[in-house]
């Protein structure tokens, strides 16, 4: 009875109260079993997918930066690649300038040589022919200085007409 007291001291009624504790108590399992057990796993599940993305950021970032390497690795390696191309691209190009010219100063003598034998060859022609022309002058001179010898002013007449002729 002291308990009755105690609760009548206060102002309770036991039996409302235990009727209200065990309401009580339904309404937490309800709520425990309905509630706080699928929002524990609901923020459980959340939590675990916010690390595994936490996990996949870092393994993100890491690929990222091997990824950076090796294009920076192959960037460099392809601009050695390009550079030696270009250098021997540019190599071939002057060893061919440089054959070309020495071809077009083979070429150059080699016309040269031919236009001076060519002109030596006109040379000796002309003189050649200078020399028929002069000894055909020579002879037609002397015939007619044979043929006109009758006397010195005659003589003198032919060598000055000979003379015109020759310039």
């Amino acid at each position: 009875m002291e308990q009755q007291s105690l609760l009548g001291t206060l102002g309770l009624d036991w039996k409302l109260f235990l009727a209200q504790l065990v309401n009580f108590g339904i309404v937490l399992f309800i709520f425990w079993k309905w509630v706080v057990k699928p929002l524990g796993a609901t923020l459980i599940k959340r939590q675990e997918r916010i690390e595994q993305g936490l996990k996949n950021a870092d393994r993100m970032d890491d690929e990222k930066k091997k990824f950076d390497e090796w294009k920076q690795a192959e960037m460099k390696k392809v601009r050695t690649e390009a550079d030696h191309v270009l250098r021997t691209t540019t190599d071939t190009a002057n060893q061919i300038k440089q054959d070309t010219i020495v071809d077009a100063q083979k070429q150059a003598a080699k016309v040269t040589e031919q236009a001076k034998a060519s002109m030596e060859s006109e040379k000796s022609q002309m003189l050649k022919e200078a020399k028929q022309e002069i000894a055909t002058l020579v002879v037609a001179a002397t015939e007619k200085i044979l043929r006109g010898k009758l006397d010195p002013k005659k003589d003198q007449e032919l060598i000055a007409e000979s003379v015109r002729n020759i310039k």
